[in-house]
């Protein structure tokens, strides 16, 4: 490996065809140009590992993998052959074969020549974090990663995919053997030995690939040394590996850190970085080896678990510090129009793409946004039109349009990203084709076009389960979205049928006691009680709660939501004992995490109160309602709306006790602060107004009370229009008024006009359709005429 090119910005030069007469199909030593076999004084021995190990690059790089294998294990067996040639196979454990490799990553370079530093201390954070993540993922029973096809698009971090370029697979090509440099062992080995690495790692092999790259580190080593002896230096632990030695031993750490990391052994992945880092930092001009490390170890802190806040800030750092060098590296290149140039922009955008996806995470859109815009454009100019690292562009800044609202840019990308996959990969069903229609399919969804946004879904479902299985964990990701769909569209059976699905599908991909299933179990007893059905709501919640439990315990907040569900669905069951025991754990469990003064205290305390309400326990309703009062008042202000229901259930408490004037009292200062928190036009109001009304009419105030009824009719048909039956029932109790106040013209007016809303909405033909009369001056007609008795 002596001289050999490693960045990536010049390699295209290195591992050039030689002729430009050779076939695809099939490369021979008789296709090898002057170039390739240059004389020198090597043996004809060593002549023929050099003309095999470069002609099988020229294989790789045609894509002739089969030839290009044979190549290099032909030029090995020449090689070991040779005396003292062999090399050695019967290796130690990983463990111990790098942790004698004394490439020095504590040494400090100078200051000059930094562009990140990072003290002993930061590193013995940085490992610490990358064994705790590994130790998170062996202790929840994660696999280990192989060739991923995980999405790395953006959103919670996963695996990279091969698709998508985040820079990691860097040193990825097979390398050249400079053959005026060949002529001992320390020289020519490692390159052959870091090139069949190389087969077996594109092959999935990551065991024997490791175990190539470790020996050509190892030999790099030997060599260091060999040179340090015939000098007659002293070695010692801090002593830096020759310039020519280190350099070649840079794309070995990449390799074998792509290797620990896809194995998710992040503390020797992130090692390796880090020496790869120190050897690219001796350099005193920018390089793509610094730019390369930097981003790589960027994209390692992305993926790794942890504390994800901290990992994300230091990953920004090193993407932020490859930037700079990667701006640089452009600035000094000498030819716009060259190969080279165009790879320097291309890695630049890969970088910039990166540092978005920190920004996404760290939940900063707009920095987000602008990053990501300099990375398409860039990706445009240099990328051809179909390429799916222009795609991957697309998509994380519709994405991130999304976010910040703006629905039409979203949409536009979203599009622009669906146009290039199915046209790459055509007549598959690929995952990011389910994605990118489920993504298309929420533009809709958050627009209420729910028509649309079921049929993106529905595609994106049957996509997702062609490519991945009906049973799988994006399956049930999916199939809860629908069921979004459906409950916010008032589709509660299709809700509950997609919902219940989803449920099936979990079960049987997720641990039992997963997050996610109570979400469902949840869902699905939501939209049960939307239905009326109480028992099936019940029980699911139930489930729910018991699930919580198992997962967070007796005391958790999140458990007194599930129970307090429980307690409201029993009170409607006419199972006030049950609802009342229930929102008594729960007021202790809030009262436990939050203290006395909380929202979630008072709200606990109002649902006591109405418990009690429906019991006939009006005094203990009222102090249970007094409290929450107190601390709803405390915590949110005394003109809340939270403050008003309240004030409004405390009047209407004293109503049913027959204690008129305190009714009236309390629902004035209802009616203030309603007014207040909400405006005049609130349908919050036209209740409290109805109820004041009915008081003045029990009291015979009649003119005063169609007042009050008179401001709710406006208001409900401001907000539900004119044809409403509410605003039916409230013309049916104004008729009632002016027949007791004998005033035939406006009762009929208001009869009439309900009548005409009943028929309308289809309500005649059941009890909701029917006409309520009654009034004082009524009643004398039922004694000639009984059918028409007073209905209430």
């Amino acid at each position: 490996m002596n001289s050999l090119t490693t960045d990536r910005a010049n390699s295209s030069n290195s591992c050039s065809i030689g002729s430009s007469k050779r076939k695809r199909g099939s490369i021979s030593f008789a296709d090898q140009t002057e170039e390739d076999v240059v004389a020198t004084t090597n043996t004809p021995a060593q002549n023929d590992i050099v003309l095999l190990n470069n002609l099988g690059v020229d294989c790789f790089e045609h894509g002739i993998l089969t030839d290009a294998t044979k190549c290099f294990q032909n030029a090995m067996e020449i090689f070991s052959s040779r005396p003292g040639g062999s090399i050695t196979t019967n290796l130690t454990s990983m463990s111990s074969q790098v942790s004698c490799i004394s490439l020095d990553s504590s040494s400090q370079s100078s200051p000059d020549k930094v562009l990140v530093t990072t003290s002993a201390h930061d590193q013995d954070v940085i490992m610490e974090d990358a064994e705790s993540a590994a130790s998170d993922s062996e202790a929840s029973g994660t696999e280990k990663h192989q060739l991923s096809t995980a999405p790395i698009l953006q959103g919670s971090p996963s695996p990279p995919r091969s698709e998508y370029d985040e820079g990691i697979t860097c040193y990825n090509r097979p390398l050249r053997i400079d053959n005026s440099k060949s002529d001992d062992y320390h020289s020519t080995a490692p390159t052959l030995l870091f090139n069949v690495g190389q087969l077996h790692s594109l092959e999935g092999d990551d065991t024997t690939a490791e175990r190539y790259f470790l020996q050509a580190l190892d030999i790099l080593q030997q060599r260091f040394e060999s040179n340090h002896r015939d000098e007659g230096m002293e070695l010692d632990a801090s002593a830096r590996l020759d310039n020519d030695v280190s350099i070649d031993a840079i794309p070995i750490l990449h390799n074998l850190a792509r290797i620990y990391y896809r194995a998710q052994n992040y503390k020797l992945a992130m090692d390796m970085y880090f020496r790869a880092l120190d050897i690219a930092q001796q350099d005193e001009q920018a390089s793509s080896s610094l730019a390369n490390t930097l981003n790589c170890i960027g994209v390692l802190f992305f993926h790794m678990g942890g504390n994800t806040e901290k990992n994300a800030t230091k990953a920004l750092d090193m993407f932020n510090a490859s930037l700079v060098v990667r701006k640089k590296l452009i600035e000094q290149a000498e030819d716009p129009n060259h190969n080279s140039y165009k790879l320097l922009k291309q890695e630049l955008a890969t970088t910039m793409n990166n540092t978005g996806r920190i920004h996404y995470m760290l939940g900063d859109h707009n920095a987000a946004l602008v990053t990501y815009i300099d990375a398409l454009k860039l990706r445009r100019e240099i990328l051809p039109s179909l390429h799916l690292d222009l795609a991957a562009s697309a998509y994380n800044l519709g994405q991130t349009y999304h976010q910040l609202g703006n629905l039409t840019e979203a949409m536009k990308l979203y599009q622009e990203f669906h146009s290039i996959i199915t046209r790459i990969f055509v007549g598959k069903n690929h995952r990011d084709l389910a994605i990118i229609l489920k993504c298309m399919a929420q533009v809709h969804h958050d627009q209420s076009q729910y028509e649309e946004a079921a049929r993106l879904y529905y595609k994106s479902l049957e996509t997702t389960k062609a490519a991945l299985g009906d049973f799988h964990p994006e399956v049930a990701s999916l199939l809860n979205k629908i069921g979004n769909m459906h409950y916010e569209n008032s589709d509660f059976s299709s809700a509950i049928r997609v919902y219940e699905e989803g449920l099936v599908v979990e079960q049987a991909v997720l641990q039992h006691d997963h997050p996610n299933i109570v979400v469902t179990l949840t869902n699905i007893a939501q939209s049960q009680k939307h239905k009326g059905n109480y028992y099936a709501a019940l029980e699911r919640y139930v489930e729910a709660h018991a699930l919580q439990k198992a997962i967070l315990g007796d005391k958790d907040p999140k458990v007194a939501v599930t129970l307090s569900n429980v307690a409201q669905v029993s009170c409607r069951l006419g199972r006030f004992t049950r609802a009342f025991d229930a929102y008594q754990e729960v007021l202790q469990i809030r009262r436990d995490a939050f203290g006395d003064d909380h929202v979630e205290v008072a709200a606990t305390l109002n649902s006591i109160g109405l418990v009690l309400f429906k019991q006939g326990f009006h005094g203990l309703a009222i102090e249970s309602f007094r409290e929450s009062l107190r601390v709803r008042k405390l915590c949110l202000g005394s003109q809340h709306r939270d403050v008003a229901v309240v004030l409004y259930n405390i009047a209407t408490t004293h109503l049913e006790q027959g204690d008129e004037e305190l009714a009236t009292e309390y629902y004035a200062e209802t009616l203030r602060v309603e007014r207040t928190a909400l405006g005049n036009d609130h349908r919050d109001l036209a209740v409290t107004l109805q109820h004041i009304g009915q008081i003045h009419r029990q009291r015979g105030e009649l003119d005063v009370a169609l007042g009050y009824f008179k401001e709710a009719l406006r208001i409900e048909k401001l907000n539900l229009g004119d044809s409403s039956t509410v605003v039916a029932r409230l013309l049916n109790k104004m008729g009632n008024i002016y027949l007791a106040k004998a005033d035939v013209i406006n009762m009929m007016q208001c009869f009439t006009e309900a009548t005409r809303i009943y028929e309308l909405c289809g309500e005649t033909d059941n009890a909701n359709g029917d006409l309520e009369i009654s009034g004082y001056n009524f009643y004398c007609l039922s004694i000639t005429n009984p059918e028409c008795a007073a209905a209430a």
